[in-house]
């Protein structure tokens, strides 16, 4: 009986540890840039379609970030049903594009910031801007599919996108719009293609509780 109880758990440990591997494949496409720039606009920056960096169809967004050493590119107008159906959405993966950098600059860093509504208590357009970020002089010139930018962790809470989007119980209720910011070397323009923007979410566990619901059974059938 114990062997056979044991051999279940050690299955079960198995399933989840592959759900948990599952949960990183599974994706839900935010932006692609085929029909616009879905939104899109500058602030400090600026933005327009192009062909370069598309990994995915025929366009991307060309990302200019001017002088400023925080700028972003923002949209309010196309909020995903991804980004305001939480929980579930743990990180940002993107395919970015870099044809040059400058000499002059030493530092720039992309993260994600998202502003979203508390309506029960009357505030609109709150930031929450994530800790997690891309080293873009870190990757260098070339095309980098699959980029993660995690959101486990808020600048100034530390809380996660699932901890304070949701919910009765969370920050704010609703998602109102996605930004990517770009953090660098002041006066020093940059420009990357950004593409295939998307969110990662977990696999349902339906598999996992099935097994456990499988040794339940074993142990209740032998007590008998």
């Amino acid at each position: 009986m114990m062997r056979k109880l044991r051999n279940c758990l050690l299955a079960t440990a198995a399933l989840a540890a592959m759900v948990c591997v599952g949960s990183a494949a599974k994706a839900a496409d935010l932006y692609s840039f085929e029909s616009g720039l879905d939104g899109f606009f500058g602030l400090g920056a600026a933005v327009s379609a192009d062909t370069i960096g598309a990994t995915d169809g025929s366009t991307s967004m060309k990302y200019l970030a001017g002088g400023g050493g925080f700028v972003g590119a923002r949209t309010e107008t196309v909020i995903p049903a991804a980004l305001n159906n939480p929980p579930g959405v743990k990180s940002i993966v993107f395919d970015m594009t870099i044809v040059e950098l400058p000499l002059a600059l030493t530092f720039a860093d992309i993260g994600v910031t998202i502003f979203g509504h508390d309506i029960d208590n009357g505030a609109f357009g709150i930031q929450k801007q994530f800790t997690d970020t891309v080293s873009i002089v870190g990757l260098g010139v070339g095309t980098h599919t699959d980029l993660v930018i995690d959101l486990d962790s808020e600048f100034f809470s530390g809380e996660s996108f699932n901890e304070i989007f949701g919910d009765d119980t969370s920050d704010l209720d609703v998602a109102s719009a996605f930004q990517f910011y770009i953090s660098k070397t002041a006066g020093v323009p940059v420009t990357v293609y950004i593409d295939n923007v998307r969110t990662l979410v977990p696999e349902p566990t339906s598999a996992l509780l099935l097994g456990l619901a499988g040794c339940i059974g074993l142990v209740a059938r032998r007590q008998r």
